[in-house]
């Protein structure tokens, strides 16, 4: 196990070894890290943006596939149900999560024999080119882990939870961090108010602490994501920086001794 001396993380102990081991299998099943890129927030990495509706939507995940790899798997786009509608008339209030639909969701079906993927998306995330481009990536981390060969660690009851890292592993790691909690202003009608909503299933420090290992990995300094972080997020950064210094001077070492049969 892990030392805990002079070690602070944004996470605790437990899962920094659930996310070391994550790597591990990641790698083990599709390849190593070092064949992966940081992807950052730029215009030019990312020309679907400039672009409305659906069609944004859909050169967005153009961008996303190439951008993981994936340019070449085959699916189908299609918008997804919408946010519930809010009618209280002339009102100031707090909108929570529950009156957001899903961000995305990933199915396959096979009929007549041909198996089809569909991901959707929620249509009201198309001005949040970060939500979408972060939607995108992780619905990908389910058609990517659906062509495993063994399980992941801990078993397919956390594939949730293991598909934000895979969202990482491909290279998204600052956008799903930044879209992990949203809290903003929004006007409906004669109501207006602010909105609450967390996306994907890892805290922000827990996809910061994995940025952190997948630059390492890379052989990369992890500081280079910084910039392109929200504010009160660098700090966890630099603090998931040093704490992972101490804990696992070699990182790829520390991938490699991850023990998966240590998670059933």
């Amino acid at each position: 196990m892990i030392s805990l001396f002079r070690a602070r993380l944004p996470i605790d102990p437990d899962e920094l070894e659930w996310q070391l081991a994550t790597f591990k299998w990641l790698c083990s099943e599709f390849g190593p890290v070092t064949r992966k890129e940081l992807v950052l927030p730029l215009p030019e990495i990312f020309p679907g943006v400039a672009t409305r509706g659906q069609e944004r939507a859909h050169q967005l995940f153009a961008d996303v596939k190439r951008l993981a790899g994936m340019a070449s798997w085959p699916c189908v786009l299609e918008p997804g149900s919408k946010n519930r509608p809010i009618e209280a008339g002339n009102s100031l209030l707090l909108r929570h999560d529950g009156a957001s639909a899903p961000c995305g969701t990933f199915r396959v079906t096979d009929a007549d024999g041909q198996r089809r993927v569909v991901i959707t998306y929620n249509p009201d995330h198309v001005d949040d080119p970060i939500e979408l481009i972060a939607t995108f990536a992780h619905e990908l981390g389910h058609y990517l882990m659906s062509t495993a060969k063994s399980d992941p660690p801990g078993g397919w009851k956390l594939h949730e939870l293991h598909t934000d890292i895979v969202g990482v592993y491909l290279g998204f790691g600052i956008f799903l961090a930044n879209s992990a909690h949203n809290f903003s202003q929004f006007h409906s009608g004669g109501t207006m108010g602010w909105s609450s909503r967390r996306q994907g299933y890892l805290s922000e420090g827990a996809l910061v602490t994995a940025t952190a290992i997948f630059e390492r990995l890379r052989g990369a300094d992890p500081l280079e994501a910084a910039p392109h972080l929200k504010g009160y997020l660098r700090s966890d950064l630099r603090m998931a920086v040093k704490g992972l210094k101490r804990l696992c001077p070699d990182m790829t070492a520390a991938v490699e001794a991850a023990d998966l049969s240590a998670f059933g």
